[in-house]
């Protein structure tokens, strides 16, 4: 990804979006279609009480 900083943050979202898509393609990546990738259904609490070190 031939780009500089400068043109990097002077890119609009679209060209952004357009750049990351290349560089999935490049890589042979593949998107889900779900829209589940970045969630998780396992909720898991963490209580400041149960942390033996602190």
């Amino acid at each position: 990804m031939n780009f500089t900083k400068d043109e990097f943050m002077e890119s609009t979202h679209a060209e952004i979006y357009k750049m990351w898509m290349n560089h999935v393609k490049f890589n042979g990546w593949k998107i889900e279609d779900k829209d589940n990738e970045n969630k998780s259904n396992k909720e898991r609490r963490v209580y400041i009480d149960e942390i033996t070190f602190l």
